[in-house]
C-alpha cells in the first residue's frame, strides 16, 4: 500500500460527511413514503407543477444563481398536499473550522432568487455560531428560506409531522 492511498484529502473527506448528511435526509423522507424520482431528472424542476404524490429529486439543477450559473440543490421535495410550492431541502455539513459559513449569504441570496420554501441543514459544528446565528435569522415563513436546522432539530420536526 503506498502512503497516498492511505491520506484522504480534504474535500473528499467533506464530501464523504456530507453525503452522510444527505443520507440522513433522504432515509428520513423513505420513512415517510416518498419515493426517489429517477426519469428525467434534469426536467424535474422546471415540470415540478407537473408532478404529483409524495417524491424527492436529489442533485437536480433548480434555477439559475445570482451569477447566472445553474443552481444545483440537494433535494427537491414534491408533496402537494404537504408543500402546495414544493421543497428544496440543502445539506451543509462542516466538521472542522473551514470557509463553508462565508458561503452562506450566496445560499441564502441563491435562495431568495429561486423563490421555492427552503431548508438548510447545518452540521458538523465546523461553522462560526455568528455565521449560524445570521443564516437563521433570515429564516420566515413568509420568505423563500423558511428553516435553518441541524441533524438534532430536523429529527425532531420530521418526528412531529413535518414530512408527513
Amino acid at each position: 500500500m503506498n502512503l497516498s492511498s492511505e491520506i484522504t484529502s480534504s474535500g473528499g473527506f467533506a464530501n464523504r460527511t456530507g453525503n452522510r448528511l444527505e443520507g440522513f435526509v433522504e432515509q428520513a423522507l423513505q420513512e415517510h413514503g416518498y419515493k426517489q424520482l429517477w426519469d428525467h431528472k434534469a426536467q424535474a424542476f422546471d415540470n415540478r407543477k407537473a408532478l404529483g404524490g409524495k417524491q424527492y429529486v436529489k442533485q437536480i439543477p433548480c434555477g439559475n444563481t445570482i451569477y447566472e450559473t445553474t443552481r444545483r440543490c440537494d433535494f427537491l421535495v414534491i408533496n402537494k398536499e404537504k408543500f402546495p410550492e414544493d421543497l428544496i431541502v440543502e445539506c451543509k455539513w462542516q466538521q472542522s473550522a473551514g470557509s463553508v459559513d462565508e458561503k452562506y449569504p450566496f445560499l441564502f441570496f441563491n435562495i431568495m432568487k429561486t423563490g421555492v420554501p427552503t431548508i438548510v441543514l447545518l452540521d458538523g459544528d465546523g461553522y462560526k455560531p455568528a455565521a449560524k446565528r445570521w443564516l437563521t435569522g433570515q429564516a420566515e415563513v413568509n420568505r423563500a428560506l423558511i428553516g435553518v436546522w441541524d441533524m438534532k432539530e430536523f429529527q425532531k420536526v420530521v418526528n412531529n409531522g413535518f414530512l408527513a
